[in-house]
Parts: C-alpha cells; structure tokens; sequence
C-alpha cells in the first residue's frame, strides 16, 4: 500500500514537469496604439489631428445631425501550445480584433470608446 501511495505521489509531482505550455502573439493589423488614443481630448481633439495621427478610419459614419463615427480596427493572433510530454498536444488560435470609435461633433472629438472581439 505504501508502495501506490509513493508511486501516486511520485506522479502527481512529475506530472507538473510533464506539462508543457508555449505561447506566441503576433499583430497581424494596426492602426492606433494605446499612447495615440491617450492623446485624444475630449472638446479640443479634431479630425485633423485624428487623420495625421492614425489615418484614414476603416469606416465612417455620418448622421443626420451632422455627428460622425470614424473607426479604426487593430487585429492580433495569440497561439497556445499545450502539451503532456509525448502523449498529446494541443493547438488554440485565438483571434482579437480591438475597434477604436471616435465621434465627432463639429469636426471636434465628443466621445471615443474602444471595443473588443475574441473569435
């Protein structure tokens, strides 16, 4: 009984060595970083400064009342590897993609807010 129990043991604590986890991102688009939309002000920022700072916005959105939504997208990839030495591995892709909005009122910043999708 001694025996199992240090053979238990024994395995429960090569177990943790055994276990193997690889990580790796890369960005695959983008077009803002957090210190550009640091910058951004609310009242004063206009889209002059937008357009010189992070390009021309993926989408643009106008409305009736004469506000408009620019948006820019920023995409990543994060790979995980995790793997029991030489019995399995596993493979997880995950892709992120982050869009930056900013609303303008009278070519002036009003709101900006940043939204994210995991797929």
């Amino acid at each position: 009984m001694t025996r199992f129990a240090l053979l238990v043991l024994l395995g429960v604590a090569l177990n943790g060595c055994l276990l193997t986890v690889n990580s790796d991102g890369r960005v695959l688009d983008s077009s803002w970083d957090e210190g550009d939309v640091n910058r951004l002000e609310v009242g004063n920022t206009d889209t002059q400064w937008v357009r010189t700072t992070f390009g021309d916005p993926t989408t643009r959105l106008s409305y009736a009342d004469g506000t408009e939504i620019w948006k820019y997208r920023n995409r990543s990839e994060k790979d995980t590897e995790v793997g029991l030495f030489l019995v399995f591995s596993v493979d997880l892709e995950q892709e992120r993609i982050e869009t930056l909005s900013i609303e303008f009122d009278q070519g002036v910043v009003s709101n900006y807010w940043i939204e994210e999708d995991q797929f």
